[in-house]
């Protein structure tokens, strides 16, 4: 019961000042999350790596909350996953994964230079 309450607290709370930027890059792929906190401070936290371990993306359900699903992308890298996206809807999240998974293909069939 207060695992559920806190999880929909966090979701009224926090969730709504989160702002996320995933980059793709030939040689690195960069996510960033930007947390607004009070006192008009900003907090980021960053994860990355090399363009070769993303395995691509999906759509999720991250929990349920009173019978209702909330769907997550999560990204999928290196035998690792991360999840965002939180805030969108279904429709967006499955255009989200379709273009990183699109991408991900694109850059996969580009010649490296050292091959």
């Amino acid at each position: 019961f207060w695992l559920a309450g806190g999880m929909v607290a966090k979701m009224a709370v926090v969730d709504p000042f989160v702002s996320t930027k995933l980059t793709i890059g030939d040689y690195l792929w960069t996510l960033e999350k930007n947390y607004f906190r009070r006192r008009g401070k900003l907090t980021s936290k960053k994860q990355d790596g090399p363009t070769e371990t993303l395995r691509g993306a999906s759509v999720e359900v991250g929990m349920v909350v009173n019978n209702v699903p909330r769907y997550e992308l999560r990204l999928y890298f290196d035998g690792n996953t991360v999840s965002f996206g939180k805030g969108l809807s279904v429709d967006e999240l499955e255009y989200l994964a379709e273009t990183i998974n699109e991408h991900c293909t694109m850059i996969g069939e580009i010649p490296r230079l050292e091959e």
